[in-house]
């Protein structure tokens, strides 16, 4: 064979084994993709348990609330201070005791009162005298006054003379007006030392207990300070008491008079106390750039087991609709997993490849959050319809935080609204 004949030959051979590897490549991918396809077809036939939790839609009453918290206190406080300055002779009552209005709470040292009033009176009685010298010379000289202008008449004597009787007439009875004004002034200073006398007897104002006591025997009060000390502390009737809370201003539109309302004490754990809404406060209160607006509830304290200054947190009962029908929140908190392009009809190695399966692939099998009401106050949740959830929309009324009013849709007493989903892969 001739040289060119073998190099022909030698082409020919490579082009089959090239050909063979072709085929051979082929086949390869071919198995591949359809051992994927069985692979990937008998996995999708695994399809998951999917169970729903449920609650039933019945009639039940809606209570709604609102928390605020404050404290307990008197219906009426009273602070008793001592208007004259002095020395505490006598404490009559201590913390606790039941007083009525004019009791008296404590006395002071009187001594010197005493003596001032003594000095008062004998002034005014000297000044009574005055008036009385007055009055006789008045006498007098309107006496003389007429002597001279009866000579006067007859020309016995002259002008002169019938004009000093008149002057001294008239001095007589400035002197005696002098004299009463002098009374009068020494009369004010008897009554003011006999009140500043009376006021060393300290009395209660009002009918209550005595709360605090600040004061003992021997201190020295000065009523003359720019702030007088506070001796007693009284409280009127324990019995009526009153709670003072904050409401907040997105609460405050809907708290009315007359709302009832409960309350917690930390001394009573455990035990609720009956209250109602007696006053609603118009100015606004600003701590911390939160606002709020206080608002006093009446308490029944005949059991005198609270006590002022306790702190409480109340619950006040802003609306209460009975045997309407009802949903549980979290039927508006549901929304149905959305399917992942995994799941369609895609299938062997390519849909493998092209889904988005595999790991990190299926990122759509996830959960929305619930839809907020439209403008006429529909929201859709989810019932069950032959074991298939149905979106249903519903227009809804109070709630309590827990259970939803529903007003208006296609749902009635027994149907299941779904809460919840749990998928289990078999």
């Amino acid at each position: 064979m001739t040289e060119t004949g073998a190099e022909v030959l030698q082409q020919i051979t490579r082009r089959k084994r090239r050909r063979w590897k072709g085929w051979l490549v082929l086949a390869l991918l071919v198995a591949l993709c359809g051992g994927g396809a069985w692979v990937y077809g008998r996995g999708s036939d695994s399809t998951p348990a999917v169970s729903y939790t449920s609650s039933e839609v019945a009639t039940r009453d809606i209570v709604v609330q609102i928390t605020a918290v404050g404290t307990v206190e008197p219906i009426e406080q009273v602070d008793v201070s001592s208007l004259i300055s002095g020395t505490i002779a006598e404490m009559a009552v201590r913390v606790n005791d039941r007083v009525k209005k004019g009791d008296v709470l404590a006395r002071l040292d009187t001594s010197s009162l005493q003596a001032e009033l003594a000095r008062d009176q004998a002034t005014l009685a000297a000044q009574k005298a005055q008036v009385a010298d007055a009055e006789a010379a008045l006498e007098a000289a309107r006496a003389t006054l007429a002597r001279v202008q009866k000579i006067h008449d007859k020309g016995l004597n002259t002008d002169d003379e019938l004009s000093t009787a008149a002057t001294a007439a008239r001095r007589a009875e400035a002197g005696l007006a002098q004299a009463m004004a002098q009374v009068q002034v020494a009369e004010a200073n008897v009554l003011l030392s006999e009140t500043s006398l009376a006021k060393a007897v300290i009395t209660s104002p009002i009918d209550g207990m005595v709360l605090e006591v600040s004061a003992d025997v021997g201190q020295t009060v000065n009523a003359s300070a720019s702030e007088t000390a506070v001796l007693f502390t009284l409280a009127h009737d324990l019995a009526q008491m009153r709670l003072s809370v904050d409401v907040a201003e997105a609460d405050v539109g809907k708290v009315a008079l007359d709302n009832p309302a409960e309350f917690t004490v930390d001394a009573w754990l455990g035990e609720s106390f009956p209250a109602q809404v007696s006053e609603l406060h118009y100015a606004p209160q600003t701590v911390d750039g939160i606002v709020t607006y206080p608002t006093i509830l009446s308490i029944d304290n005949s059991d005198l087991r609270l006590r002022p200054g306790m702190t409480a947190s109340a619950d006040i009962t802003v609306q209460e609709v009975k045997g309407v029908l009802t949903v549980p929140n979290a039927a508006f908190r549901f929304s149905p997993p959305r399917q992942s392009v995994a799941t369609q009809s895609s299938s062997g190695l390519l849909g493998v490849l092209f889904s988005g399966g595999g790991p990190g692939g299926n990122r759509g099998n996830r959960t929305t959050v619930s839809n907020e009401p439209d403008r006429e106050g529909f929201r859709g949740l989810y019932v069950l319809r032959d074991g298939v959830p149905a979106k249903v929309q519903v227009k809804t009324g109070a709630t309590d935080g827990t259970l939803t009013q529903v007003l208006e849709g296609d749902l009635k007493a027994g149907d299941l609204v779904v809460t919840a989903q749990t998928t289990v892969a078999e």
